[in-house]
Order: structure tokens, then C-alpha cells, then sequence
């Protein structure tokens, strides 16, 4: 198991740091536009404030989550959040880590989404990413990515989050 998870730990540290070198050349030749693969029907706006907001295909959103949201599955979760996610959406999810202060947009507040997407809405962009955000469904099972998916939706029930600022930051996007 640790060297599994030294193995998630290594690939994550490579996605994260491939993905800074691809947006760091990329706005450095000015080819940079703001579209960052829109496809799939997903919504999309050029500005990267209240407007733009990525959704998934509607049959990713209605896909029920297979793994029942638990202790067990949460933690795992958790584990998987701090070694692939904190990097860019931070240590408590408000998408504020060190690497995504680089970035252009800004990683998504987590927290601030968490309960008011889908459980499939998550998965999907988990698993094929976009821009900046590295897709995982070559590095994560599936069930792995539902547990992310579980610990993601547990943030709207943690006991340090700020509604007022979490109905605010939702409240930014478009669906």
C-alpha cells in the first residue's frame, strides 16, 4: 500500500508540475485565450471571473456515485485530496495552494462548491480534467476517484466552513 501510495504521491508531483511548465509556455508565446478545451456542451465564458464555470455532459452529472459516502471512503478520500489536490486547491480546499497561485484561473474553491454540484458533475472533472487541471483517470481507479468525490461533498459539512462565504463564492457561477 505505501508503495502505491508513494507511487500517487510521485505521478502527482510530475502531473503538477508538467501542467505549470505547459501554462508557463503557453502564456509566455501569448497563445492563451481563455478556452481551455471547452467541449461536451460544457458551459463557457472567456472571462475567468463570475461567469466561467465548467460543467460536465449531462449523463456524467446524473451518474449515481457507486461507493457509499462513509468514514472509511471519506478518509480515503482525504489522503488522495492531500497527496494529488492541495497542491493547487490548498490544505483546507479554497483554492488557495501554492501551485495554483501561479495559475490563471485561479483553482476552484472546493469548499465553496461542495454540495451544490452532483456527485457525477465531480467525477467527471476529477477523471478528464481541463486546462491546468490534470486529468486522473489514468492514475486513479475509478473507486478512488468516487472517494475524492465523497470527501469533496463532505466539505460542505466541515465544521471551519464559512457559509456566508461559501453562498457567495457559489453564487459567482453560472450553471
Amino acid at each position: 500500500m505505501n508503495q502505491q501510495l508513494s507511487r500517487v504521491k510521485i505521478l502527482g508531483l510530475l502531473f503538477t508540475v508538467a501542467s505549470l511548465a505547459a501554462l508557463s509556455v503557453t502564456f509566455a508565446e501569448g497563445n492563451h485565450k481563455g478556452g481551455h478545451g471547452v467541449s461536451h456542451g460544457e458551459k463557457h465564458s472567456d472571462d475567468h471571473g463570475a461567469g466561467a464555470h465548467w460543467m460536465s455532459p449531462k449523463d456524467a452529472i446524473q451518474k449515481p456515485n457507486p461507493i457509499k459516502s462513509d468514514v472509511a471512503s471519506i478518509e480515503r478520500g482525504k489522503k488522495s485530496y492531500a497527496i494529488l489536490c492541495a497542491t493547487c486547491h490548498g490544505a483546507t480546499a479554497m483554492g488557495d495552494g501554492v501551485a495554483g497561485a501561479a495559475l490563471n484561473p485561479k483553482p476552484t474553491n472546493l469548499k465553496a462548491m461542495s454540495g451544490g454540484h452532483p456527485d457525477g458533475d465531480f467525477a467527471w472533472k476529477i477523471a478528464n480534467g481541463r486546462g491546468a487541471m490534470p486529468a486522473w483517470k489514468s492514475v486513479l481507479k475509478e473507486d478512488q476517484i468516487w472517494d475524492l468525490v465523497n470527501f469533496i461533498q463532505y466539505l460542505k459539512n466541515d465544521s471551519n466552513n464559512n457559509d456566508d462565504k461559501k453562498s457567495d463564492e457559489h453564487d459567482k457561477h453560472s450553471h
